[in-house]
């Protein structure tokens, strides 16, 4: 019996401006772009697929996205650099928060396949990755055709909607990202759950923060909640950086109440299970804050 294959058009352009003329040739088709291919490869039943004609273009032999830059001021690397590769050679020099979130994305199997515009531009989840490079003040250059191509750079919180939905012009490209070398005097970074296998129940949670004589003098704090998008705000950031540490009980459920009452609003609701473990990173995280701030006191005491 005949059974008619469904194999999808791989395109392979070589340089930036080969992938110009793929997607405005292919523009009526939305092709799919294919980075290390860990989300289009785990979505069930794409290949073989329902849809004759389906067009892939492949960005691995693009070689200005796998450039890896850093100096004193800021890391920038390609779109097509992995996460495991940002790892391993930015051990020196990146924050602590961005190398603690890759660690904890998946195993290192998957790290090296994982490319950093892979993550943060996947339809159908929202990383910790995109979330600590948003407290952290990256920015993203975007390639996008009008009647030329365009080239700008955008905070990287841009190129998603209010929802937390990706919202890039049509026919983009993510090239590049860029973070400022920046000392933390905290950095916290959590998940509970599983992303990939319970994305309605799974929840993450990043701060970086600068402490002044026990005080907290700047604060940057975000909940992942990976089907849902990401629940950040100046009111949050605000809220933390009033908190006189070490802080007691009441101001801890106090805070914890008010984060999760953004969590609920911003997500429409949250399971018992997700509202647990996001009550239980947040009280964790304030834990936490507290014994920073007392060792350091502690530590300053006996310098003196």
């Amino acid at each position: 019996m005949y059974v008619e294959l469904r194999s999808p058009n791989i395109h392979e352009p070589a340089n930036l401006n080969e992938y110009n003329n793929t997607i405005l040739n292919y523009r009526d088709t939305k092709p799919f772009l294919w980075a290390g291919g860990t989300e289009i490869m785990s979505e069930p039943g794409f290949y073989p697929g329902l849809r004759a004609n389906v067009e892939i273009i492949s960005l691995a032999k693009i070689e200005e996205l796998h450039h890896f830059l850093r100096n004193d001021r800021f890391a920038e690397f390609g779109s097509m650099v992995s996460i495991d590769e940002i790892a391993q050679a930015g051990k020196l020099v990146l924050p602590r928060i961005l190398l603690d979130t890759i660690n904890a994305t998946a195993s290192r199997t998957l790290r090296e396949r994982i490319t950093v515009g892979g993550s943060l531009c996947t339809q159908r989840m929202r990383t910790a990755l995109a979330s600590t490079l948003m407290i952290l003040d990256a920015s993203a250059e975007l390639r996008y055709q009008k009647k030329r191509m365009h080239s700008k750079w955008f905070q990287l919180q841009r190129i998603y909607d209010k929802n937390g939905q990706l919202d890039l012009p049509e026919g983009a490209l993510l090239t590049k990202v860029r973070i400022a070398i920046q000392q933390y005097d905290y950095q916290y970074f959590r998940i509970a759950g599983d992303p990939m296998r319970e994305k309605e129940d799974a929840a993450a949670l990043a701060m970086v923060a600068r402490l002044e004589q026990g005080n907290i003098s700047y604060a940057r704090v975000i909940i992942t909640l990976p089907d849902k998008g990401f629940i950040y705000s100046r009111d949050m950031d605000n809220l933390v950086s009033s908190l006189q540490l070490p802080a007691g009980d009441g101001r801890h459920i106090q805070i914890e109440g008010y984060m999760l009452d953004q969590a609920r609003e911003g997500a429409g609701g949250l399971s018992p299970l997700r509202e647990a473990r996001i009550r239980g990173l947040l009280h964790e995280l304030l834990m936490d804050l507290n014994d920073t701030v007392m060792s350091q006191s502690y530590d300053r005491g006996r310098q003196v």
